[in-house]
């Protein structure tokens, strides 16, 4: 099922009231289409809610923290979700928090936006953390992927451009993806450059 911005604000709040139902407060950082979405970059779906990581504490003394395992209360309120709106039990998953693994891009919580909802804690994920890795994903997907038109709807600028390659050159040091990267950032530079 696909999940717009109004649905996701329901099973948001869901979530958040089976949270506080259980006296649980969590706080989780998304990143991808979910991004897109809330901060009006762009009006489009998503299959999936994308967690790259939990986060501990208060703005602005947060840090964060690898996703899995999912803390129980989460686990347990997300499950619950999926199955009164009949969605895929992973429809708020952590695959994308194996990026721990190569780093998370520097500074990525300096520009979120929080939501609340109930127990629930939402940090959306801003452009200083959005660019590089949706740089990273439309190299490794190529250009007729949705991450690639991400791109091209968040309109990075050359400052921008420059910090996501930068950060996204150390996540594979290979020749052959070095080349991969100066060539796909060419090639967004050209069209971003005749809009």
């Amino acid at each position: 099922m696909d999940l717009d911005h109004r649905l996701l604000t329901e099973l948001f709040g869901a979530v958040g009231e089976e949270l506080r139902l259980a006296d649980a407060r969590i706080a989780i950082l998304v990143v991808g289409g979910v991004c897109i979405g809330f901060r009006g970059i762009q009006n489009r779906t998503t299959r999936d809610v994308d967690v790259i990581a939990l986060v501990v504490g208060d703005p602005p003394h947060c840090e964060l923290i690898p996703p899995d395992p999912i803390p129980e209360p989460l686990l347990s309120a997300v499950s619950r979700v999926a199955r009164d709106y009949e969605l895929q039990p992973d429809w708020l998953n952590t695959v994308v928090g194996k990026q721990w693994a190569g780093g998370l891009p520097p500074g990525i919580l300096d520009d979120v936006g929080w939501l609340e909802f109930g127990g629930l804690r939402v940090a959306l994920a801003g452009r200083i953390g959005l660019i590089p890795l949706k740089l990273f994903a439309a190299i490794d997907q190529g250009p007729t992927s949705v991450h690639w038109r991400d791109l091209l709807a968040v309109r990075p600028d050359q400052q921008e451009l420059d910090l996501a390659t930068k950060w996204v050159r150390t996540q594979d040091v290979g020749s052959e993806f070095q080349t991969f990267v100066s060539d796909a950032v060419e090639r967004l530079q050209a069209i971003l450059g005749s809009r």
